[in-house]
């Protein structure tokens, strides 16, 4: 565990009571005492100061004080560099089984900072209505445990699940808005002029959604779906690649190509 995550927004609290699993871990496997201190992020992003008021096992209770809040900061430069940092949206279609599990984990270990799982035409793994807030509670557990094994600075949000005619808006009010980001899918057939992905993020947007069909791949009204929200389709040449390699691999070459945009544009 590469850092300690604690739960929903402690924003202006000064105190926080851990889970049963997070104090075993401080206490029994950290050997931290009362008095001891470490840094922490919750789950909008900021980030604390914390102290070791409890060193109960099952039970342990932090002091808290702000270092980092989730808010764009103020200062012109800070703000710029922020701007330029890379910021990736997945859109995943359901795949069936525990692979979207995989995917989820993977994805915040590369610093996606939004997930939005999709229901296309060929998607097998469609939550059920009434299921629908268990599994979104699920996967953002997995998203806490992923951040706090990887020590990723980029906290990861997930949604539930949207159909496509609602995407559009999902994206925009999350800030990946047509107008401000690149949206990309990556099919898993060559189409009519499909754009490389040098073009595709040459531009000066750091603001990058990359879409992934399911085991099915996409239908026809799909993609054209896609289109009317303004994806331009890439195809990467090769073998078929199995859903949870497909967007494993998209995220991997949209971060490589896009963090080293101003070397080899120069």
């Amino acid at each position: 565990m590469r850092q300690i995550m604690l739960p929903g927004s402690q924003s202006g609290k000064e105190t926080c009571a851990l889970d049963a699993n997070t104090s075993h871990y401080l206490v029994s496997v950290r050997r931290m005492h009362v008095g001891d201190s470490f840094e922490a992020m919750d789950e909008t992003g900021a980030r604390f100061a914390c102290t070791l008021l409890s060193d109960e096992p099952r039970g342990a209770k932090l002091a808290l004080v702000l270092v980092s809040s989730p808010e764009p900061p103020a200062h012109d430069s800070q703000r710029i560099d922020d701007e330029r940092r890379l910021r990736i949206a997945l859109v995943q279609a359901l795949p069936k089984g525990q692979k979207f599990d995989l995917i989820i984990r993977q994805a915040v270990e590369l610093g996606v900072e939004l997930i939005v799982p999709v229901i296309t035409r060929y998607c097998v793994g469609i939550d059920p209505s009434d299921r629908t807030a268990l599994k979104l509670e699920r996967r953002r557990r997995i998203i806490r445990e992923a951040l706090q094994q990887s020590g990723s600075a980029v906290h990861t949000e997930i949604v539930a699940a949207e159909r496509l005619e609602s995407l559009d808006a999902q994206l925009s009010s999350k800030g990946f808005d047509r107008d401000h980001a690149v949206r990309i899918l990556f099919h898993e057939s060559a189409q009519k002029a499909p754009r490389p992905l040098h073009t595709l993020l040459s531009g000066a947007r750091n603001r990058i959604v990359i879409g992934i069909g399911p085991e099915g791949g996409f239908s026809e009204e799909d993609c054209a779906a896609f289109s009317r929200m303004g994806f331009a389709v890439h195809h990467a040449a090769g073998p078929v690649l199995r859903v949870e390699t497909a967007a494993i691999f998209a995220v991997s070459a949209v971060r490589a190509i896009g963090s080293e945009r101003d070397i080899w544009k120069a």
